[in-house]
């Protein structure tokens, strides 16, 4: 799944979310074992605010591609969250 991620004052974009984890590529190179929190902006459904563990850095070419854990995440509950967001939450929901 692709979707637009946010951390701290970078961003980037998520290559592959499941339940346990997220791997994802950005122009900043991220230290491994650093606690992060980023936000998953899954479009016109909803964003999910996550806390874990960078994991794993790889250089891609200019950009690092990022492997990170999902220790804790909470949903967005603003009104335009939209019902069928159901699969990116059973995917999280079904690991924690």
């Amino acid at each position: 799944m692709t979707f637009p991620i946010e951390l701290g004052g970078t961003s980037g974009v998520t290559r592959d979310v499941s339940g346990v984890g997220v791997f994802f590529t950005t122009n900043e190179p991220l230290e491994v074992d650093t606690e992060i929190s980023y936000l998953l902006r899954v479009p016109d459904a909803v964003n999910v605010r996550c806390k874990g563990r960078i994991v794993r850095v790889n250089q891609m070419g200019g950009q690092y591609g990022v492997a990170a854990t999902i220790d804790e995440f909470e949903l967005d509950d603003s009104p335009s969250a939209r019902a069928d967001a159901h699969i990116v939450i059973q995917e999280l929901k079904r690991h924690h």
